[in-house]
């Protein structure tokens, strides 16, 4: 006969392991939707029931201990097989339904993927969506992160990866800031303009240029540094200085003139903009129902023109 404690073990166990990643009761608690003191009880009584102590408590510090470290290990095993049979099972379902969390740069999120996602929730209606923001490429296995969208050229992780348009980037500034700014001809000019500096460029404080089979690296030293790639193209709108932007944040301002490319015989190394999510065997359907609609939203488009051009 199942007892109360075995109808409620995988609750249990979800908030051991969710406490056990971060050693944090308060950011576990808020990651599964409990107050602290729910989840403080679910450690008691799998502790109690375990017969051992999964954590060491002091007022400074949460670590586990021998027992909950193998505990941890084990319970991690058995959550992530019970994720991948209910993704197999819904895979199967004709109708995609449950949680989707999707995780995509802020820029493009605002500008593109904000737009495109209200047909994509009107035909999927018994989809819940979890929308996250951010120019940081997360965890997709520790965050329960379904599909993110990856901007640049991708790692070998493990992911699988669909193309949905090439990224074009290009240095622009405005025309104003160009008719007092010292003479900007060739790629070590840079050094002596007032340079705008996304914070998460791989490549560090320089930009990469290449022109031809020649490749030049040129140092910064930013007027301003900032993580949020808007931020910068307001810079470089308001006569800031000069940007290296994607072609999908700038499309309009470099067509009505705002903005204009300096230096335009040199090009940044071409990139992609992709989806990606965790490898499987089965791809539960709520997945490939997104990223098939990606593809087909951002299909017609080479690089990114201005958002009422998509074809959703």
């Amino acid at each position: 006969m199942l007892t109360q404690l075995d109808n409620d073990r995988i609750a249990l166990m979800r908030a051991f392991v969710e406490s056990a990643r971060r050693l944090n009761f308060a950011a576990a608690a808020r990651e599964l939707n409990l107050t602290p003191s729910a989840l403080g009880r679910r450690i008691q009584r799998l502790e109690a029931h375990l017969g051992v102590a999964l954590f060491v408590r002091s007022t400074r510090r949460v670590a586990l201990t021998d027992a909950g470290a193998l505990y941890w290990r084990q319970s991690e095993e058995i959550l992530s097989a019970i994720a991948a049979a209910d993704a197999m099972a819904s895979s199967l379902g004709d109708r995609p339904n449950g949680l989707l969390r999707i995780s995509a740069p802020a820029s493009f999120g605002r500008l593109y993927l904000s737009r495109v996602l209200p047909s994509f929730l009107r035909e999927n209606a018994a989809l819940q969506v979890d929308l996250m923001y951010g120019d940081q490429n997360v965890d997709l296995i520790g965050s329960r992160v379904d599909v993110a969208i990856r901007i640049g050229r991708l790692e070998d992780s493990g992911l699988v990866a669909r193309r949905l348009a090439r990224n074009v980037r290009r240095l622009v500034a405005a025309p104003d800031y160009l008719a007092s700014s010292p003479a900007l001809r060739a790629p070590q000019d840079l050094r002596a303009q007032r340079t705008l500096h996304f914070s998460y460029l791989r490549g560090g404080e320089a930009w990469t240029l290449q022109r031809n089979e020649e490749l030049v690296r040129v140092p910064l030293v930013p007027a301003l540094r900032c993580n949020d790639a808007l931020a910068l193209y307001e810079a470089a709108l308001a006569g800031q200085g000069v940007a290296l932007l994607a072609d999908f944040i700038t499309r309009d301002s470099l067509n009505d003139g705002r903005l204009v490319p300096v230096l335009d015989d040199w090009q940044v190394p071409e990139t992609g903009i992709y989806a990606v999510y965790p490898a499987s065997d089965f791809v539960p359907s709520k997945i490939r129902v997104f990223v098939d609609f990606l593809v087909s939203a951002f299909s017609r488009e080479a690089a990114f023109a201005p958002p009422v051009q998509f074809s959703r």
